[in-house]
C-alpha cells in the first residue's frame, strides 16, 4: 500500500550548525544522471544490459520506488532541489535558454553567451547552505542554473570547483567545443571556458565530427575524480555530480565498452541526425545507449571504490538518481528499452513515467544495507533531508537568516530512526506540454491544457483508467490543491484548471 500524504506547507527556516566534531559531520556526495528511466538500471528491472556498480550501491543501502523528480525535464528539476521548491513555486520552471553573439573554435561557430534562466538570486541554494556550514563544496557536469555572466553561475552560487557545462543546450555535443570550469584553487575570479583543442580541429556536425576525441562525460568524470582525491578525513564535502550520461546524443568513444554491445542488440535503430538541436547522427543507436549506461555505471564504481581508498566511504552519504524520465530523441528507443518500467509517459509529462525516478541511497551503518522504502518523495524534500544529515539547524550564526523550502525531510525514512513527516501531497507543474500533476495518497490528478484525469496508483499504476467522472469530490480537492500551490510565471505559464 502507498503512505498516506499529509501536508507541510513552505515556511521560513532559521539553520545553524549543531554543535558536532567535524569528523562526525558526513560527507554528501550526490550524483544525479540525465535522463535515466525507471527501467534503466537492473536493479530496477533492465533486461538488455546490467549495471552491476549501481546495482551493488543499492544493495548496500536503499532504494527508493517512489522517488520523483522536482519536474519532467532538466533545469526545472534542478532547480527544485537546488531550491528546495515545488515547480509551482521556484523561480525556474522550465528550459528557458539564452543564446547571443557569435565565437569561432577553428572552423567552428559557437555562441559567445549561453545558458539557462538564472536561479533567483533571492533564493538560498544547497551549495550556498553547505558552503557557509564550512564544507567544501564541488560540482562537476551540467549546470544549467543562469547563463553565462548572470548573476547566477557556480562562483556566484556557494559552489568552490566546478567543472562542465554552464548550458545544458551545449551538453547535448559529447565532443564539444569548450567547456566551462571555476576553480578557487586555480585562483578562477568568474567561470572560464577550457577550449578543446583536439575537438576544434574538427566539424562540430556530420563526418568529420567522428574525429573528435576529447569526451566531455570522461573528461568531467575525471575532473571529479580528481577532486575527491583531494578531500581528507575529517574536512566535510558536498559534492554534487550531475554527469551528463546517458542524455540525447547517442554519442561515445568506439572503445571495448561500444564494441561490447555492436551487433548484439537487433533489430538495431539507425538516426538520422538533427544538425539544429546539436544531435550528431549514428547507425546503432541501441548499442550506444547501453554503452552509454555501462559506461555511468563503470564511472560510478570507480567513485566507489575512490571512497573506499581514501577512507571516506563509511562516513559520506552516497546517493545516485536522475534528473527526470526517459526521451525518445537523438535515436533513443524508450519502447525497446522499456525505460519507463511499469509508468506510461516520458519526459515532459507529469504522468509517472516522466517524474519518477531510480534513486538510491547509502550511507554505512545509518541506513539498513538491501532496504527498500516506498516513502513518496520529491526533489524538494531533498534540502531539509540533506540540512538535517549534515546537523545543520540553524543558520542565523554564519549569515543565512531565512529559508524558503516546500520540502520535508526524509532522513527518518531513510534510517529508520525518528517519526516520518508527511506531504499532504506532491505537486508537479510544466508549460511546455502545458501539465500539471498532484499525488495525494495513491490518488494523481494529471492535468493538461486545463482537463484533469484521475488515475489510482495502487491498482492502475500505468495511468491508464481515467476515473475522474466516477470520483468528482477528489477532482474537486486535488484542483483545489494546485490552485494553492501554483503561483503564477509570466516566464512559464500553463493553464490552471477551473475549480468545481
Amino acid at each position: 500500500m502507498i503512505n498516506s500524504l499529509r501536508y507541510a506547507p513552505a515556511g521560513l527556516l532559521a539553520l545553524a550548525v549543531l554543535p558536532m566534531s567535524a569528523r562526525q559531520r558526513p560527507n554528501i556526495l550526490y550524483i544525479m544522471c540525465d535522463d535515466m528511466g525507471w527501467g534503466d538500471l537492473s536493479c530496477y528491472g533492465q533486461q538488455h544490459f546490467s549495471t552491476p556498480n549501481i546495482d551493488r550501491l543499492a544493495q548496500q543501502g536503499m532504494r527508493m520506488t517512489s522517488a520523483y523528480a522536482g519536474s519532467p525535464v532538466s533545469a526545472p528539476s534542478r532547480a527544485c532541489f537546488m531550491t528546495g521548491q515545488h515547480s509551482g513555486h521556484t523561480h525556474v520552471r522550465g528550459n528557458k535558454e539564452y543564446w547571443s553573439g557569435r565565437v569561432e573554435y577553428g572552423q567552428n561557430v559557437d555562441y559567445a553567451v549561453v545558458g539557462q534562466e538564472p536561479y533567483d538570486t533571492a533564493c538560498v541554494i544547497l551549495p550556498e547552505i553547505f558552503k557557509a556550514a564550512g564544507y567544501r563544496t564541488g560540482m562537476f557536469g551540467k549546470w544549467a542554473g543562469g547563463y553565462e555572466g548572470s548573476p547566477s553561475t557556480p562562483d556566484k552560487r556557494g559552489v568552490d570547483e566546478f567543472y562542465g557545462y554552464i548550458c545544458q543546450f551545449q551538453a547535448h555535443l559529447y565532443f564539444p567545443n569548450f567547456l566551462n570550469r571555476y576553480s578557487r584553487a586555480l585562483g578562477d575570479t568568474a567561470v572560464v571556458r577550457e577550449v578543446l583543442e583536439q575537438n576544434i580541429q574538427h566539424a562540430m556536425y556530420g563526418d568529420d565530427y567522428n574525429n573528435r576525441r576529447q569526451y566531455s562525460a570522461d573528461l568531467i568524470h575525471e575532473r571529479a575524480l580528481s577532486w575527491l582525491r583531494q578531500q581528507e578525513v575529517g574536512k566535510p564535502f558536498f559534492g554534487i555530480f550531475t554527469y551528463t550520461l546517458p542524455h540525447a546524443e547517442l554519442r561515445q568513444p568506439d572503445d571495448s565498452l561500444l564494441q561490447s554491445f555492436r551487433g548484439k542488440l537487433l533489430p538495431e535503430r539507425t538516426y538520422h541526425g538533427d544538425n539544429p538541436s546539436r544531435y550528431n547522427p549514428t547507425p546503432e543507436a541501441h548499442a550506444q545507449f547501453a554503452a552509454m549506461i555501462t559506461r555511468l555505471d563503470a564511472q560510478v564504481g570507480e567513485i566507489m571504490q575512490l571512497l573506499e581508498e581514501r577512507g571516506l566511504a563509511d562516513n559520506t552519504v552516497l546517493i545516485f538518481t536522475s534528473d527526470n524520465g526517459p526521451h525518445e530523441e537523438g535515436g533513443a528507443d524508450p519502447d525497446y528499452f522499456n525505460h519507463d518500467g511499469k509508468f506510461r509517459g516520458l519526459k515532459r509529462s507529469t504522468y509517472e513515467g516522466g517524474i519518477r525516478i531510480p534513486f538510491i541511497v547509502r550511507w554505512p551503518g545509518k541506513i539498513r544495507a538491501g532496504s527498500e522504502s516506498d516513502q513518496p518523495f520529491a526533489f524538494y524534500d531533498l534540502m531539509p533531508t540533506f540540512c538535517e544529515m549534515a546537523g545543520i539547524k540553524n543558520l542565523r550564526k554564519i549569515g543565512i537568516t531565512q529559508l524558503q523550502t516546500d520540502g520535508i525531510s526524509i532522513l527518518p525514512t531513510l534510517t529508520g530512526k525518528g517519526r516520518q513527516r508527511q506531504h499532504d501531497h506532491l505537486y508537479w507543474e510544466f508549460h511546455e506540454t502545458d501539465m500539471l500533476g498532484v499525488r495525494r495518497g495513491d490518488w494523481k490528478l494529471v492535468v493538461q491544457r486545463g482537463k484533469p484525469m484521475l488515475y489510482n496508483l495502487a491498482s492502475d499504476p500505468h495511468e491508464d483508467n481515467d476515473l475522474a467522472a466516477q470520483h468528482p469530490d477528489i477532482v474537486r480537492l486535488l484542483l483545489r490543491k494546485i490552485h494553492e500551490d501554483h503561483t503564477d510565471s509570466p516566464l512559464f505559464p500553463v493553464t490552471l484548471p477551473p475549480l468545481e
